[in-house]
Order: structure tokens, then sequence, then C-alpha cells
């Protein structure tokens, strides 16, 4: 499929001389060097007959795309409800709700990214073109429509000019709308196959870091969770510390619900990484270790039998890992969570090992506890049909899913991870990479 706006390719960038690569509004090369994009005057918009194919679930009509598409390329953000008249934008974001909201209601009950983030964007500019840049992002990804990934660019570029206006009202950029939006720029830019991209979100940092004492129970608390378990997954994959600091002051206000327990051991195992996986710091000390390992073992003991899987064998056909089933998502990627952080606080605990045999044992007894977390986190995410656990799943899985010692297992884990791809448009091909090196050394 051509690429649209690149009939012709031989227009210039005013400002730095260069071939331009065709993208509207602004094109890639200036974006990135956040640079003010001029276009030649000599260009022409492609004509509305053939150039431009219809989005992949639009009806076909003779008219194709509504007119304003057509003439400006997209439906600009800026007036929510006049774009959202725009049945194409109303498409993309009609996916957001019923098909990804889901991801990041995963731990929360009250359903902030389902139901009032959509009814917030519908005046909120920001968060509706990070919306609109997130949903065209996933579904370009699972596609392969150029169509819809030239979208997501074009409304990712709006996002970012919004969000950069924002950064000198302070007032206005300490809300939960913005770190809503926030949330979902760092998921395109996941999305759209760079999963340590966060070039225009640096600002994001210091509205963390100013939150108030709490982070309370409304959008602002539900942005902060999110942000979290994405910062969780990328440094997870990078086997790095989290970019945001982590502190008591972060610690969920109440302990009244089970999605309430899934964001505690959220917290905890970004501690957790904060304290093993700084390349920057000397290895934990043993006072450090025990005090992390007792405020896991602590969250462990507190759990209520609703987060106990359910062990049905055979529920889904056959298979090398043990089916096991949670009644709600918060359940899997809690337990999951709990045996991420298991398998770090084993790499990271500190030995006196006194002479080679007891270094050769130490070593089995390593690999068989770290064999047994990873089959853990990867049988809940297996067992699962939820969207949002296996997103939430791929960081876990990145970095525990290379110590089974199983290569059943692994050839199974990285269909399952094939699949997942497909339908989330998340990109886990270095995952597959890294889990096809440790297959051809098992025996």
């Amino acid at each position: 499929m051509p690429r649209p706006f690149l009939k012709d390719r031989h227009h210039e960038c005013r400002l730095r001389k260069v071939k331009c690569d065709g993208h509207r509004p602004v094109c890639l090369r200036c974006e990135r060097g956040s640079r003010d994009c001029r276009w030649s005057s000599s260009y022409t918009q492609p004509s509305p007959s053939g150039s431009q194919p219809p989005l992949p679930g639009t009806p076909s009509t003779p008219l194709g795309l509504t007119a304003p598409y057509r003439n400006s390329g997209y439906t600009s953000s800026r007036d929510p409800e006049k774009a959202l008249q725009d049945p194409d934008v109303a498409r993309i974001f009609r996916y957001y709700v019923d098909h990804l909201a889901g991801w990041y209601d995963l731990n929360d009950s009250r359903r902030h990214f389902g139901d009032i983030v959509p009814i917030c964007a519908r005046q909120n500019s920001l968060l509706l073109s990070a919306i609109l840049a997130f949903s065209a992002a996933s579904q370009g990804s699972s596609s392969s429509s150029r169509r819809y990934k030239d979208l997501a660019e074009s409304y990712h570029l709006e996002s970012v000019q919004e969000l950069l206006s924002l950064t000198s009202d302070e007032e206005r950029f300490r809300t939960g709308e913005t770190l809503a939006a926030i949330c979902l720029l760092r998921s395109y830019e996941i999305i759209s196959q760079n999963v340590t991209a966060q070039s225009h979100l640096h600002g994001s940092y210091s509205l963390l870091s100013s939150l108030s004492t709490n982070i309370g129970t409304g959008l602002l608390s539900a942005g902060f969770w999110n942000y979290l378990r994405e910062d969780i997954t990328v440094a997870l994959i990078d086997k790095r510390s989290l970019k945001i600091d982590l502190s008591d002051r972060h610690i969920p206000p109440r302990m009244e619900g089970d999605d309430d327990l899934a964001n505690y051991i959220s917290y905890l195992l970004g501690k957790i990484i904060n304290q093993c996986l700084d390349e920057q710091t000397e290895p934990v000390s043993e006072d450090v270790w025990e005090c992390l390992k007792g405020e896991l073992d602590s969250w462990k003991d507190s759990l209520r039998g609703s987060f106990d899987p359910i062990e049905t064998p055979r529920l889904y056909g056959e298979s090398s890992f043990p089916c096991l089933w949670t009644t709600c998502g918060w359940h899997a990627s809690s337990l999951q969570y709990y045996h991420t952080a298991m398998c770090i606080l084993c790499l990271a605990q500190p030995s006196h090992i006194l002479n080679t045999l007891q270094h050769i044992n130490r070593i089995k007894e390593l690999e068989i506890k770290l064999s047994h977390h990873a089959t853990q986190v990867c049988a809940l995410a297996i067992s699962s049909n939820s969207a949002p656990v296996w997103v939430n799943s791929f960081g876990p899985i990145s970095f525990c899913g290379p110590w089974l010692r199983d290569r059943q297992k692994i050839s199974e884990l990285t269909t399952f991870l094939e699949k997942w791809g497909r339908k989330t448009g998340w990109p886990v091909a270095s995952t597959i990479d890294s889990l096809s090196r440790i297959s051809s050394d098992v025996p």
C-alpha cells in the first residue's frame, strides 16, 4: 500500500535544505529535531480519487473518506467535539473505548480510563489526540496498515505540541487528564516499535515528582499507577532501574479492595527494581535484602483467598504449563509481579559462599527457584483470555522467561507471544529473540 502524501518526493524542507520525507503536517525529520517545518509552496495535496485508500473497517463508498480528511490529511483534534463528528475519528476513538481502555483499568475497579477519560476527552484536546494516537498506532501495528500508522504520527505530533505548551502552566499541567494523556502517549511510543522511546515525555517526570503527599483515589491516582506499570514494563525489558523514584508517599492510601493490593505489589516491585537493577549502585546489603524480602512476604501473607489461582488441568487442552486461571485480571497481574519480584530478589541475594562445591549447589538451587517463578509468570498469562493481562505480562515474561529450562515450554511460550503480539499490536520480537537464544542452550 503506498504511503499517503508521498506522490511528490522532490519537496525540500526549507529550514534544513534537505529532501522532505513527505509527512504532514510536519515531516518526521523536523519533528525529531523539534524544528519548524515549512513546506514548499509547490506541494499539492494528493487527489481524492484512488490515492488514499479507506481505513480498514470503513465502508466502501464512492466518496471514500470524509471531506475534511481528504483536504487536510487528517482531522485535527484541536476542537474535540467537532473532530468526533468525523466518522473516521469516531471509529478510532471507539476502538480505544471498546478494546484498549481495559489495558489501563487492569487494576482499577473504578474504570477511570474506560469511563472517565473518554468523557474528559470530549473537552480536552490533549487527551483526545493522545487517545487517537495510541488507538491508531495499535490498529496500525496489529493490521500493518500504513494509513493508521500515518494517522497515529499526526495525532502524536499534536499531542506533543499540546503537552509542551502546558509545561509553562503548572496548574493545567498537574492534572489527572494530563497524566492520563502521558500514559497514552507512552503506550503509543511502545506500540510504535520502540519500547524504550520516551523522547517527548521528559516533562512527565516533573509532573510525577511534584505530586502531593498522597496521590488520592481519582484520575491522578489511576494515571500514576498506569505510569508506574508502564515504567516497570520497560525497566524489566531493558533490565534497568525505573525512570521515576518511589517513596513511602506512593504507597496506596488505603487497602480496602483487591485492586488496592494489586497497586501495592506494583509499588513493591518498582521499589525492588530500583534497589536491585540500578547499575550505578552497589549490590544490596543483607539488611536491605531482608527488608525487601520481608515486605514482599508480608504482602503475600495479606492476600485474600480471592487471589488464589484456580488450577484446572487441561482446561484449554494439553500444555507444558500448569493451567492457573484467576477470576479477575488484577489477581493474575499481581501474582505475576510477585513472582517477578521473587526472581529479582533471588538473583540479588547476598551470598557467603565458602568453597566451590557450595557455589555449585547454590547455582543449582537458584536455577530451580528461577525456573519455578518463571513458570508461574508464564502460566498465569497463558491461562488468561484477557488482553490487559497479556499486555501487562510482557515485562515480567521478558525478564523471567529466559530462566525457563524446558525447551517445550519455551516453544509454547513463543507461540503465545506471537499470538498476543498480533492481537494487541505490541512489539514482541525482542522477547521472542531472547527466548530463541535461550532455547538453543537448553538440553
